[in-house]
């Protein structure tokens, strides 16, 4: 592999590994980085604080949520993600979200015994994001509905990949949902650049030097797949792929994978 570069100054001063990020400006990419803190709410109906729940793709993902409250008939419960409705079930219907139809539900025996989790069949990247659970009560005086907040669910979606010891890893990565003509690829672990490829420029994170590409032939075909040479115990962690967005200058966050090394205990005779 080519000698790497950084696209612009500053881009290879890293911090140390860990797998929270934090907000990190650098130069004039526009990609920051910012932990999401948790909302603290105090909340009589819900029994449930904020909760972090992981799914790998393709499983099912329970979100919990519980109602502290009792109601005299079948509550009106919907669950948001990014203010847009996943689900929704009252007395007379249920509504499946766009994107989510066929593989969300809140079961009515459930719902009636104050079990308001969401079930969220064969579970996808997109998926990735904080959920909200709301209660509706019809208020008689004023003819409205009266949204009171439950909890808040973050869901932290993966892919597992499976390296051995010396073998060469590849991390899928796949962007042709986004409509952007010249893409700019990241690759995490949490706040440290693993690889960056901006056109020819790119840059390899310190300890995967020479390791690790993402070739520019193949990410001009939507391919943003990292390749990493010479897996070692260490490389053990979660990944995550970004793609630049040329217009808003934000990153989107397009893969999370989890790679677990075997091979790691060797006898020694």
């Amino acid at each position: 592999m080519a000698k790497s570069s950084s696209p612009r100054n500053g881009v290879g001063k890293q911090n140390q590994r860990g797998m929270l990020a934090v907000e990190q400006p650098r130069g004039n990419t526009g990609m920051t980085f910012k932990n999401r803190q948790p909302v603290t709410r105090k909340d009589p109906i819900s029994a449930d604080p904020h909760i972090t729940v992981e799914a790998h793709v393709g499983s099912t993902a329970l979100l919990p949520c519980t109602l502290s409250k009792d109601f005299t008939q079948t509550p009106h419960i919907q669950w948001r993600a990014d203010d847009k409705i996943v689900f929704e079930r009252n007395i007379d219907s249920i509504d499946d979200g766009k994107g989510y139809e066929g593989r969300v539900d809140v079961p009515e025996d459930e719902l009636r015994k104050g079990n308001c989790s969401l079930v969220l069949k064969n579970v996808r990247i997109t998926d990735h994001t904080f959920y909200k659970s709301f209660v509706l009560e019809h208020v008689k005086a004023t003819n409205t509905n009266k949204t009171q907040e439950i909890n808040t669910v973050q869901l932290n979606v993966f892919q597992r990949v499976l390296a051995h010891v010396g073998s060469t890893a590849v991390l899928p990565c796949d962007w042709r949902h986004l409509s952007i003509q010249t893409p700019h690829v990241e690759w995490r672990i949490g706040d440290e650049i693993v690889f960056e490829r901006l056109g020819k420029e790119s840059f390899q994170g310190e300890g995967y030097e020479g390791r690790v590409d993402v070739p520019e032939e193949e990410l001009l075909k939507e391919n943003c797949s990292l390749v990493l040479k010479n897996v070692s115990v260490t490389d053990e962690a979660r990944y995550s792929s970004y793609i630049l967005m040329t217009d808003t200058k934000k990153p989107v966050l397009v893969q999370n994978i989890k790679l677990s090394v075997s091979g790691k205990w060797m006898s020694i005779r």
